[in-house]
């Protein structure tokens, strides 16, 4: 057959994807995958040869950086002498046309004729190559979009060699090598894109695995798909085994499977990311506006139609389209939010399945055979010639102009996000500040000591959205060549290291002065802070100007420079040459201090001790320490819930064991070993229907209107429900026993409320009331009479702003029935407390806190963070420097002080049951299994047992018996640290450079040999043309009742019992409709149940009231509309096939 384009086509084509792509925010570099592949793309490909880094933040495993080296790091590498923003528009230009010529090809390769038109695979092709995915990733992940766009280029050759009538043993070696090759091109970003990318091809090859073609093939397409992989898996391997569980903290299923209906799925708009944010535009656009919600799922309408117009004209490998199609929608349904088995899919992705989370990377499988059911739909469309040129002066008469008109009106509606130059993430900029490069000179120059210590990036954020621009990635990141680390959304660290940097971050919100802080952060190697001020708000970050306050108002800080309008500062952190974080320091166990918290209140307890922090380990680190001496007891880790992935009010107030848990992901917080500080519940349990301490509330979380408020006694706090309107909001209670004629007390908080109170019996009303409850002051009612065991109290009237201060519930006989919130701190069992460290680590107003003294009880004396605060112990009134006797048992202590110290003054000296003289050796770096320290004694290494130090750094342990003669500073200087795996990720990366050249060097071999033969397969030969494929009845078919009891299981999964329901109905319409009337089609139950779903899902996107992705109406009408699709195809193939049959038994 003719190609699709001529030479001169493919070059108007790549001119045409040129001209778009620098029409997207031109001479503007926007936040595309990573910043260092613009800023500094050789360096960064240079520290992507290590597998582990002490310059990143606290020194962590890279993250799959190994997956740039190619191809996408070296395209910008090798341009990085052009301006940044053009290396990405040429970038995409590469993309794009490779995407638009796959498909053009792969549409060629379809049959002895191609599949549709010249102007129908264009048309697809186009909309291949700005499918909602790739516009929706393009600008600002292209990494992604990189494997969509070689998805038909890694299938054409498999098309073209199964579709060979006799191959020769070369040229399915050329076809196989080919599929490598671009395998290979794929790159390594991410492994599960990767598996997306090749899965149709492994289907197709299904399709037709009894033709002996295919194991031929097989036998060399594996050992080629080897080859081109073998680079990257040893390093995925490595930081499979050594990485921190970062994949429990950045995303859940719950939020990567939310977006899964069929709708979504149909219209290629499953990334999840559009929804939640508008940064790329293209894909808000996509998911939010009327007009491409109606153009997208109008097109997957048509290319389903063009699938099942493939059967009635037995179009070559019609069936296979259907197989891909319905994997597609079995690998989405499965954890749509209409499967019966989305949780324990969204479960098995949360756990076992977490690289597999982002299904939507496999909308190839859905959207490539609805573009080609489209090429073959819109085949059928006759585009006027320049003989008919005269028809379009009167379209009216003249159905093909009519015709032609509305595809390219269609098309020109779904391509719209491109032409209109939304294709990149917002907040460009030309480029990086000047002072942000100063900075960065400033800190790299050896003479001003940073390189010798750690920088901390100030304030906090989740991404750097600056003023001036969005990197998204920390602009600092590809300009500093010293250690430096910064709190963004998700470090990629251990979850103690993540903890214990939280805790120094907490110690700026405040904007107080603190007089332990410099030695705090001296401790966790940091010598020098850099303080920016360009950060706009939603980069979500609590701003400079707390930061700035304590800085200049704490001991030990000193600013060193100022660049740009006071834009960047740079301040040196007391004595900065102790704070190196790579150079090891010692430590003697028996000056150790034993800690049963977590690593975030280390920053407490250096305040608690004036300021010179001790070394500490904590109480499960103790343990393999031999240290069994008495422990500081802290409020630490709590039981809260936090919100990953921000960074401004992330946590929730302390909370019950039984609390609900409103988050997505499989962790509530970040893990730490040790015994939780809870709230302990009494008398029965509050049960709030929601509550301003919902980290995933808009805004973040209040943790001064927790439901504890409601009852702590305090009129000062309250509970306030989550961010919105409180009207319809509730708490109830739930009380220890059915309690009759109730008097409730209650006070408002902000405004007065509208109470109605509803007593329960067993889950039935007993009785209900509304009550007006005035603010300020307490006022009782007397609830209708009745047993009831649960009380509502449901906010039905309210102004502005309003809360629950404090309420009561009081029995006939004046018995406090009121369910109690009370936070209780753990204490180690078998351990003697030397003391108790109670602090907020997160605002609380009050602090209140139940300890318990260990026998015989304990003298205490007090001190707190500020001698003019409220504390009480026992609800006695106590003052800094008082001597207590607490008797054995639980105590309650409240104080408005941010810590509160209770040293007990007859505890003895630690004791160590580990040998005398026993030290580690530490740096401030992160922990991980992977790192080694030995220690060079007279000329021998010897291994050392690896310990943790302060919750988080990595330390060794050095017993007494080994080098005692040295000090403590030549025995850290004797110390060396490694990465274990360093040689092994090196060597292999080396040995995958050897099997990529090996698999290019034969594809070019091959190639050359085969110049000559018409009948060649390769891809690189498109003079050559496509070769004559057979009839897709050699593709495996199953027969017609296996097909509708697969499809029956594909509408299980897609929308259970209903969408089986459905499915039949539909079957049993079509096949016996027509008995009854005539006029029943397959393409009227089509039309019908498309255009529903149309109407439903444009009347309602994303963004709306009543969003009716969520509507199951939508969802079944769209399997009706897929059954009539799948089931009518296959019966009539099978119908054909038995007619055949008798025929030939006749003849």
């Amino acid at each position: 057959m003719t190609p699709t384009l001529t030479r001169r086509g493919w070059i108007l084509s790549t001119c045409a994807w040129l001209v778009l792509c620098l029409a997207q925010a031109p001479l503007l570099t926007v936040a595309d995958t990573k910043h260092d592949l613009v800023a500094d793309p050789w360096g960064f490909l240079h520290q992507a040869l290590s597998p582990w880094t002490d310059v990143f933040p606290l020194g962590q495993l890279q993250n799959q950086a190994y997956g740039y080296l190619f191809p996408h790091g070296l395209f910008f590498a090798l341009l990085s002498w052009l301006p940044d923003w053009l290396t990405q528009r040429l970038w995409w230009t590469l993309l794009l046309t490779l995407a638009f010529a796959g498909t053009v090809k792969l549409l060629d390769a379809l049959g002895p004729h191609g599949t549709g038109s010249r102007a129908s695979r264009l048309v697809a092709a186009v909309l291949f190559a700005l499918s909602p995915r790739i516009m929706t990733t393009l600008g600002a992940i292209s990494s992604e979009a990189w494997t969509i766009a070689l998805v038909p280029w890694i299938l054409l050759p498999v098309v073209r060699i199964l579709g060979a009538s006799s191959p020769t043993r070369r040229q399915t070696a050329t076809a196989a090598c080919s599929s490598a090759v671009a395998v290979l091109c794929l790159g390594a970003v991410n492994a599960v894109a990767s598996l997306a990318a090749v899965l149709p091809a492994v289907i197709w090859w299904v399709c037709h695995a009894r033709r002996p073609t295919a194991w031929r093939f097989l036998a060399w397409w594996v050992p080629a798909g080897v080859l081109a992989c073998f680079w990257w898996v040893g390093p995925l391997l490595i930081l499979g085994r050594y990485s921190p569980p970062f994949t429990d903290f950045i995303e859940s299923a719950g939020i990567t499977t939310h977006w899964f209906s069929l709708g979504e799925v149909l219209r290629g708009t499953t990334s999840w990311t559009p929804y939640l944010s508008d940064e790329r535009q293209a894909g808000a656009a996509l998911v939010g506006e009327p007009v491409f919600v109606a153009a997208t799922l109008f097109l997957a309408l048509l290319g389903l139609w063009g699938l099942s117009g493939m059967s009635r004209t037995r179009v070559p490998y019609r069936h296979v389209w259907l197989v891909m199609l319905g994997c597609g929608l079995l690998i989405f349904g499965v954890a749509g939010p209409f499967s019966p088995v989305q949780d324990a899919a969204r479960s098995f992705l949360d756990g076992a399945g977490a690289p597999l989370r982002n299904l939507h990377k496999f909308d190839a499988l859905v959207h490539l055979p609805l573009v080609i059911g489209l090429a073959h739909l819109l085949g059928r469309v006759s585009v006027p010639g320049w003989a008919q040129r005269g028809h379009w002066a009167h379209p009216e008469k003249h159905r093909p102009v009519i015709m032609v008109t509305a595809v390219g009106l269609l098309v020109a509606t779904l391509t719209a996000p491109a032409w209109s130059a939304r294709l990149v993430p917002v907040d460009g900029y030309r480029s990086v500040p000047s002072y942000w490069t100063e900075a960065a000179d400033w800190l790299n120059d050896p003479a001003n000591g940073a390189a010798d210590s750690r920088t901390m990036i100030l304030p906090r954020a989740a991404s750097a959205r600056q003023d001036w621009g969005n990197t998204r990635d920390e602009p600092a990141q590809a300009l500093l060549d010293v250690p430096w680390v910064v709190r963004d959304a998700v470090p990629l660290v251990p979850p103690e290291a993540i903890r214990g940097l939280d805790g120094v971050q907490r110690e700026f919100d405040t904007g107080a002065p603190s007089e332990s802080l410099a030695a705090a952060l001296t401790q966790q190697g940091v010598g020098y802070l850099l303080v920016r001020s360009d950060l706009t708000r939603v980069a979500d970050t609590p701003g400079a100007r707390s930061v700035l306050r304590t800085l200049r108002n704490s001991p030990g800080f000193t600013e060193e420079a100022s660049f740009g309008d006071g834009d960047v500062r740079i301040f040196r952190v007391g004595d900065a040459d102790g704070a190196s974080p790579t150079a090891p320091r010692t430590v003697h166990t028996d000056d150790l201090d034993v800690v049963a918290g977590g690593p975030e209140v280390l920053p407490r307890l250096a305040a608690a001790d004036g300021g010179t922090p001790r070394d500490r380990v904590l109480t499960g680190d103790a343990g393999d320490l031999g240290l069994a001496g008495p422990v500081t007891v802290t409020d630490t880790p709590a039981l809260r819930e936090h919100s990953y992935g921000t960074v401004t009010s992330p946590d929730s107030a302390i909370r019950a064991a039984g609390d609900p848990w409103r988050g997505m992901n499989p962790v509530r917080d970040y893990p730490v070993d040790g015994a939780q500080t809870t709230v302990r519940e009494t008398d029965g349990r509050l049960i709030p229907s929601s509550a301003g301490d919902d980290p995933t509330s808009f805004g973040g979380a209040d943790t001064l209107s927790p439901v504890s408020a409601a009852v702590d006694g305090d009129p000062t706090t309250a509970w306030y429900p989550a961010s919105g309107s409180p009207v319809n909001q509730s708490v109830t209670a739930e009380l220890a026993q059915p309690v009759g004629q109730l008097r409730l007390t209650a006070r408002a908080q902000g405004s007065a409320l509208r109470l109605h109170v509803t007593t329960l019996r067993g889950g039935r009303t007993v009785a209900s009331s509304t009550v007006q409850v005035p603010v300020g002051r307490e006022k009782t009612f007397t609830l209708p009479p009745g047993e009831a065991d649960h009380v509502e109290l449901r906010i039905t009237g309210a102004f502005g702003s309003a809360g629950l201060s404090e309420f009561s519930l009081t029995a006939p006989d004046g018995t406090d029935v009121t369910p109690r919130r009370d936070i209780v701190v753990p204490t180690p069992e078998g351990r003697e407390v030397s003391r108790w460290v109670l602090g907020q680590e997160i605002p609380e107003g009050t602090m209140r806190r139940i300890i318990t003294v260990p026998g015989p009880g304990a003298t205490v004396e007090v001190s707190t963070a500020d001698c003019e605060a409220t504390t009480s112990v026992d609800g006695d009134a106590v003052r800094c420097g008082q001597s207590l006797d607490l008797t054995p048992g639980e105590h309650t202590v409240h104080s408005t002080a941010r810590w509160v110290e209770l040293t007990d003054t007859t505890t003895e000296a630690s004791v160590s049951d580990g040998d005398a003289g026993d030290r580690i050796v530490y740096t401030p770096t992160s922990v991980n299994a992977g790192r080694v320290g030995t220690l060079d004694v007279d000329g021998t290494s010897v291994e050392l047992e690896p310990v943790t130090v302060n919750g988080w750094s990595q330390g060794w342990l050095v017993p007494a018996d080994l080098a005692p003669e040295m000090s403590d500073e030549d025995l850290a200087a004797a110390v060396s640290v490694d990465f274990s795996a360093t040689s092994t990720y090196r060597t292999w990366l080396a040995a995958g450079l050897g099997t990529a050249v090996l698999l290019l060097g034969a594809w070019a071999l091959l190639l050359w040999r085969g110049r000559g033969d018409r009948r060649s397969v390769g891809i690189t030969h498109p003079e050559v043309g496509s070769v004559e494929v057979r009839a897709a009845s050699d593709c495996a078919m199953p027969t017609s009742r296996v097909a509708t009891v697969a499809w029956a299981g594909v509408s299980w999964v897609l929308a259970g019992i209903p969408g089986v329901l459905a499915a039949a109905v539909t079957v049993g319409i079509l096949r016996y409709g027509p008995r009854v009337w005539s006029g029943v089609q397959p393409s009227w139950i089509f039309l019908a149940s498309g255009g529903l779903a149309t109407l439903l899902l444009t009347r309602s996107p994303w963004g709306t009231d009543g969003y009716a992705g969520d509507s199951s109406v939508v969802q079944l009408a769209l399997v009706v509309c897929l059954t009539a699709v799948v089931l009518t195809p296959l019966a009539r193939h099978h119908r054909e096939t038995a007619r055949r049959a008798g025929s030939s038994t006749s003849a």
